[in-house]
C-alpha cells in the first residue's frame, strides 16, 4: 500500500505529470497495481517511480494487511475444474 508522507518536494527537477498523479493517487493509501491500472503505465515502471519518490520521502510504502487465511490448494482445483466444465 502507498501512502504519501506529506513531506515536500526537495529534488531540483520537478516532479513529473506521473509523479504528480501518483501523489494525488496516494493521498488516499492506494495498492501498487491499482495506481499502475489509474496512470496506465506498466507495473514495473511504476515500481521505479515508486522507489524514487520513496527515496525523496514523499511516500511510505507497506505490506497490505492480511484479511484472512488463503484457500488450501484442493479448492483451488475444485474452481478451476468447475470453471473448465463451463
Amino acid at each position: 500500500m502507498v501512502t504519501t508522507t506529506g513531506s515536500p518536494y526537495t529534488g531540483e527537477a520537478g516532479l513529473g505529470p506521473e509523479d504528480q498523479r501518483i501523489l494525488e493517487l496516494a493521498e488516499r493509501s492506494m495498492s501498487v497495481v491499482d495506481i499502475a491500472s489509474e496512470i496506465d503505465l506498466p507495473l514495473g515502471v511504476v515500481r521505479v517511480l515508486l522507489g524514487d519518490l520513496q527515496d525523496q520521502g514523499m511516500i511510505s510504502v507497506r505490506a497490505p494487511a492480511q484479511t484472512g487465511p488463503r484457500p488450501n490448494e484442493r479448492i483451488l482445483k475444485e474452481v478451476i475444474n468447475g470453471l473448465r466444465a463451463l
